[in-house]
């Protein structure tokens, strides 16, 4: 049986996806993510806020900052519109090299963007460096466990392909934390798992006692034995 790698930086490149409507159930994701995104709200204060990709420009997360920007890759007159018609500024540019000056940006929204990353390591290391202290980070991934176990590719049907990549939620956690993130909060949305990380602006071993990660909340109604692991080098 194949199973996940865990190696960052992928040998394959990936295409991120510019719509939720690429993807199978996908608006039924939107909704939920942008649902609970928008419960923590109130916590966000600053000036800038950028949402990486097509799939965190669609979130219906109101967040009130001044200036709203969304980065992707790639430019099409769907996001266009979409920009337009919330106010963001849209930039086309690499994910790899973000490009905003060093903790210039008060919120990132990184919704599923990570599934899609040739090195998601080096994603998050830019989020990280553009962060202001204290600066949040949104994030989601596609859960590995259930109806999405042993998918590898995430298409809509009549859609081209869209293969992405499996992570644990423990692995981006284990990320978050080696940079100095905070875990806010974290949960499971079925095949959807979102988390809510602080940029520190002290060392983690100068906090208090943090919420550590329990695996069997990955297995809510869920068979464990069921599990395996998925090959990236298949998809």
């Amino acid at each position: 049986m194949a199973h996940i790698r865990w190696q960052a930086k992928s040998a394959k490149a990936f295409k991120l996806p510019s719509s939720w409507q690429q993807i199978q159930k996908g608006e039924q994701y939107c909704s939920t993510l942008g649902d609970y995104f928008a419960k923590f709200s109130p916590l966000i204060t600053g000036k800038q806020l950028v949402r990486l990709g097509g799939l965190s420009a669609e979130l219906e997360c109101k967040m009130s900052l001044p200036y709203h920007f969304v980065l992707s890759p790639d430019s099409n007159s769907q996001l266009t519109a979409l920009s337009s018609q919330n106010g963001y500024s849209l930039i086309q540019g690499d994910l790899a090299e973000l490009p905003f000056e060093s903790q210039s940006v008060d919120v990132c929204i990184a919704a599923n963007t990570l599934n899609f990353m040739q090195d998601p390591h080096q994603l998050l290391r830019e989020i990280q460096r553009i962060l202001t202290d204290d600066g949040y980070l949104f994030l989601s991934i596609f859960n590995p466990v259930g109806g999405l176990l042993f998918k590898q590719k995430i298409n809509h049907a009549q859609r081209p392909a869209l293969p992405f990549r499996h992570f644990l939620p423990c692995r981006i956690i284990d990320w978050l934390h080696l940079l100095n993130f905070d875990i806010y909060q974290q949960q499971s949305l079925g095949n959807i798992y979102a988390i809510i990380a602080k940029k520190q602006t002290y060392p983690l071993s100068l906090q208090p006692q943090k919420r550590r990660f329990d695996p069997r909340e990955l297995f809510q109604g869920e068979t464990v034995g069921a599990f395996r692991e998925v090959d990236e080098n298949k998809m």
